[in-house]
């Protein structure tokens, strides 16, 4: 009589056990593919080089000029909230802000010495910037209501 019990006990331990283990994979796979879109802003407190210039309406790409200056049209962001960089010719700092993906930079400040390259339409576009995008080591910032952005490659 105490076999049937047993064999009874077995076939539920079995199965609860599958279910709890069907259960969990679900769980964990859903909670991995909610993570692949999700950004960390830690991602963004790192230095980028600029890649170029996109703009969205027409399609179009404008590399960044000079591209063979080392120290050129850089960004680093800092975790208490500045920032600073280099155009091709001149230097600047700010200050900004996040809320999810949105980026609104609060004060900005750049010297005016003789620009070369695309390097004013660089510091004409980081005032105006409005919300940022990281994937695979690529940082987009995107200004003008999300028409453009700067494209940038992740230097350390």
């Amino acid at each position: 009589m105490k076999y049937p019990v047993y064999l009874h006990l077995k076939s539920i331990f079995l199965k609860t056990k599958t279910i709890l283990f069907t259960a969990i994979t679900l769980l964990l796979l859903l909670a991995g593919m909610g993570c692949e879109n999700e950004i960390i802003i830690s991602d963004l407190y790192h230095s980028w080089k600029l890649e170029g210039f996109e703009n969205l309406s027409n399609n179009s790409f404008e590399k960044a000029y000079p591209s063979d200056c080392k120290n050129c049209l850089m960004i680093t962001f800092v975790t208490d909230g500045t920032f600073s960089g280099f155009t091709a010719s001149n230097t600047f700092f700010g200050g900004y802000q996040i809320n999810g993906t949105k980026l609104k930079v609060n004060s900005f400040t750049a010297t005016k010495v003789f620009e070369l390259g695309n390097g004013e339409k660089y510091s004409q576009a980081i005032p105006e910037i409005e919300s940022f995008e990281i994937a695979k080591n690529k940082l987009k910032l995107y200004y003008n209501q999300g028409q453009n952005y700067l494209l940038f490659n992740l230097i350390n």
